[in-house]
């Protein structure tokens, strides 16, 4: 994989994260088969790196995390999306929306996609 496609991935990972935890409460190697699943294997991302994305939302009051039981002595960390990561989210997606317009303008792109 590029450089350039490494630096758009980790852009985009954590509006996509919150996107994804906006559904459903998941645990980090759940994101990870998520994006790669959702994405047809273009956006795949290590669990480590993800880790650290998540531990930044969770700092900021983006994220909670509840521990569940999984067979008898394992534990899954979930993480859950806050009312203050809800409105994030919907923040990020505005940018999203702006910047893309953007950028398909510059690049002449809005003329093919209508």
């Amino acid at each position: 994989m590029s450089q350039n496609q490494e630096n758009f991935k980790r852009g985009c990972t954590e509006l996509l994260a919150l996107h994804l935890l906006a559904k459903e409460d998941l645990y980090g190697y759940q994101i990870t088969q998520l994006f790669d699943e959702k994405s047809g294997g273009r956006f795949t991302m290590l669990e480590g790196t993800l880790y650290l994305i998540l531990y930044k939302l969770v700092d900021a009051g983006y994220l909670s995390t509840y521990s569940k039981l999984v067979g008898k002595r394992r534990t899954r960390k979930y993480y859950h999306l806050e009312e203050k990561g809800k409105e994030y989210l919907m923040q990020m997606l505005h940018e999203y929306d702006e910047i893309s317009k953007g950028i398909a303008l510059i690049l002449d792109r809005e003329e093919e996609e209508a």
